[in-house]
């Protein structure tokens, strides 16, 4: 009998210890080893900059290394599902655009990963607004007279996009739509290269992000008519919100800091809190400026809660672009 009692106990200590095994992490000892931020884009953009003014300032404030591992490739789809399929440790996360937590659900007709379900929301490290330029040879100073021009010459005029599906694509579709203007649409592959035919004049106008485009402001070779969020710009005194003629436009591009789901509470807490805390130094405020971008950070719910409001934003735009889950098959 005791014997029997004796085995019970054993067999259940074994069990508890095998499930302390599996639990996750608490947040007691974290981090006790290198992090990483994955940012699913090449090198150099803005998406890549703002990854390592985070990755350094959070190196200081966690007392770990920090690394940025860029996957680029998909859409974005690569660096997303490296992360989404990953260890929910909170030793690596993902730093992405709108493409990985809410547009590609739209484009593409099944993902490696679920972006409603397969992210645990850390902090909205900064958003960026786009910006509508227009060559000067097309001889508009306003977004009125931009609409003008093209209900009076429909189908004539042109815009320039990073490529299919991204957000200046949407952007630019988004705008057609509200204004109900007939423009032909120009992808390039990336905005570099949108932005060699823009500056030549062989094509009329964009709205992409902010941060590649305004050293063409600067030096008046583009000409800033508007921008795509609620409220000016300080960077661009004088440029209206575009939804000052079109009610409801709006269409920023945005990047979110993400751990995989399932990620303990407690983990992702002390992350957003760190990179709240980084992202609000004087230091990184300044340079993530410099380059377009304005931070934001905020509460691991708060992020989900923005996740959602766009969610619907960009499925609109998605849809007044006329592209659906067989955009890339």
């Amino acid at each position: 009998m005791q014997e029997g009692i004796l085995r019970a106990r054993l067999l259940v200590g074994l069990a508890l210890s095998l499930a302390a095994c599996v639990v996750p992490a608490s947040a007691s000892d974290f981090p006790n080893r290198p992090m990483e931020i994955v940012v699913p884009f090449p090198p150099g953009g803005n998406t890549d900059l703002l990854a390592r003014l985070l990755a350094d300032g959070l190196q200081r404030e966690l007392k770990q290394p920090v690394a940025v591992l860029n996957k680029p490739g998909a859409g974005t789809n690569i660096g997303a599902a490296f992360v989404a399929n990953g260890k929910p440790d909170g030793y690596t996360m993902l730093i992405s655009a709108p493409a990985s937590f809410v547009v590609n659900q739209f484009l593409y007709p099944s993902l490696s990963y679920d972006p409603d379900t397969s992210f645990s929301p850390v902090s909205l490290v900064a958003q960026f607004p786009n910006v509508l330029v227009v060559h000067p040879s097309l001889g508009v100073n306003s977004i009125q007279e931009l609409i003008a021009k093209a209900k009076a010459e429909p189908g004539k005029i042109s815009f320039a996009s990073a490529g299919i599906g991204t957000t200046s694509h949407l952007a630019g579709m988004q705008f057609a739509e509200m204004a109900n203007i007939n423009v032909l649409h120009v992808p390039y592959k990336g905005t570099s290269q949108s932005l060699q035919d823009l500056i030549t004049g062989r094509v009329g106008y964009t709205i992409d992000n902010l941060g590649p485009i305004l050293p063409f402001i600067q030096s008046k070779q583009l000409i800033a008519i508007g921008v795509s969020t609620a409220e000016p710009v300080s960077l661009l005194p004088g440029v209206p919100p575009i939804s000052t003629v079109l009610p409801g436009y709006s269409l920023s591009s945005w990047n979110v800091l993400a751990a995989p789901a399932g990620t303990p509470k407690d983990v992702v807490e002390i992350l957003s809190k760190a990179s709240d805390k980084v992202l609000h130094t004087p230091e990184v405020m300044e340079k993530a400026r410099s380059f377009g971008s304005e931070v934001v950070g905020g509460t691991p719910e708060s992020v989900a809660r923005f996740l959602k409001e766009e969610r619907v934003r960009w499925e609109a735009a998605v849809k007044a672009a006329k592209l659906d889950k067989n955009t890339f098959r």
